[in-house]
């Protein structure tokens, strides 16, 4: 039987970030038995593969940090982009190596899966999705997302939105013949708990954690760094140059916990029926699974303030510590920008100052990325862009792979 491929399906905000910078670092591993290869997909005349040291160099380029699949919903060709997920698994395969595919909202489209994979023979596949307790997971998916449109959490979740239904969907992709489903915490460490289970030689760190009150607040105040919901680059810019910044996110009333009760229930019931006692076991040992005391201190201590005075100069003082180390890897001067106002300052002279910082951050990143991009660049590729010769192959050329594995997938 050939070797089953890895997808790691999710879910959002349980860890996945971090999962995909720790295989973005390390592209090519070994499990002690086998080559194991991080795999990503890009839309380019089709579906193209990228991999090995050209995925590495493109993490090191993006505001990210990292590159992962996309998620079907959000491209023009979802089927498509499965079909490519299946091809790529199936390709791996033949190829003796164990592909890893991962997208944290693949956990959404189990049903779409399980059509490309009936297109292939169901190959053998490995999946393995990561979860946060109910409760957890709406408070931070409120200040991801929910944030961005409505102005308390209990006004998102009354306007319809309750997208925590991973247990129905994790049932659905356990009914996909062939297919071996493993469903982990998120918490303590995804990256870590991922190398266990799969005997690779990852190392986490950092990636997404959740962004102090006080970048939140000044960041829904100056949308231009961030427009939208899902337009997080600015706050990964900052995690990645700058020191954490006191604070906490809590967005959550005794009563919007109490109105979860039914989610945590039917979740944790779902759960008891679709995973292995040992599995479920390692999953319910954090007690927020089956109890609430847990978030008894959070409740009581009242929902996060956004533009509290006394975090205003820890942001600052932040913001200019990873402006100094982002501009000297840059090679530029720290610019010389005005000093941090009085504490007792107007709320719009801290956020001119703090924009200031945040839009030199932003620019000082930029160039560090663009360095390393042009130092990326293939020799091959170098000397044949010298005489004119920009081609679509050569765009796509990783000279440390047979030519004939970098060709277009055909779905």
């Amino acid at each position: 039987m050939p070797e089953a491929g890895i997808v790691h399906i999710g879910a959002p905000k349980c860890g996945s970030s971090a999962l995909q910078r720790a295989l973005s670092v390390a592209p090519l591993l070994h499990d002690g038995a086998r080559h194991v290869r991080y795999v990503a997909l890009r839309a380019e005349r089709g579906w193209t593969r990228l991999e090995g040291e050209a995925l590495r160099r493109a993490a090191q380029g993006s505001p990210f940090g990292y590159v992962s699949c996309p998620d079907p919903a959000r491209v023009q060709d979802g089927a498509g982009l499965m079909r490519a997920v299946a091809a790529t698994l199936c390709a791996g395969a033949k190829r003796g190596v164990r592909p890893i595919l991962s997208c944290e909202g693949w956990i959404a489209h189990p049903d779409a899966f399980a059509a490309a994979l009936r297109a292939r023979g169901f190959p053998p596949v490995e999946a393995v999705a990561f979860l946060r307790p109910p409760v957890d997971w709406v408070n931070a998916a409120y200040w991801q997302w929910g944030v961005w449109g409505a102005p308390t959490a209990a006004a998102w979740l009354a306007g319809g939105t309750m997208p925590y239904r991973f247990g129905a969907l994790l049932t659905r992709w356990a009914r996909i013949p062939n297919l071996s489903l493993r469903v982990r915490p998120a918490r303590p460490d995804a990256v870590a708990r991922f190398a266990a289970d799969f005997g690779l030689p990852l190392v986490g760190g950092g990636c997404n954690a959740a962004s102090p009150a006080a970048l939140l607040g000044f960041l829904l105040r100056n949308r231009r760094f961030r427009p939208s919901a899902h337009a997080s680059q600015a706050e990964f810019v900052v995690q990645r140059w700058c020191p954490p910044v006191p604070g906490r996110l809590w967005a959550l009333r005794a009563e919007d916990v109490r109105a979860l009760r039914p989610v945590v229930a039917e979740t944790r019931e779902m759960l008891c029926r679709l995973l292995p006692a040992e599995d479920l076991d390692i999953l319910m040992a954090d007690p927020r699974w089956t109890r609430e005391e847990p978030y008894h201190r959070a409740i009581l201590s009242g929902i996060s303030v956004l533009d509290d005075p006394q975090d205003l100069p820890h942001l600052h003082m932040a913001l200019a510590e990873g402006l100094c180390a982002a501009c000297a890897a840059a090679g530029r001067p720290v610019p010389d920008l005005p000093a941090a106002p009085s504490q007792s300052a107007p709320l719009a002279q801290w956020d001119r100052a703090l924009a200031a910082q945040m839009a030199a951050l932003l620019e000082a990143d930029r160039i560090v990325r663009c360095r390393v991009a042009a130092r990326a660049q293939p020799p091959l590729r170098r000397v044949l862009a010298a005489f004119g010769w920009q081609g679509p192959a050569v765009k796509r050329l990783d000279i440390g792979r047979p030519l004939g594995n970098q060709l277009r997938i055909k779905p």
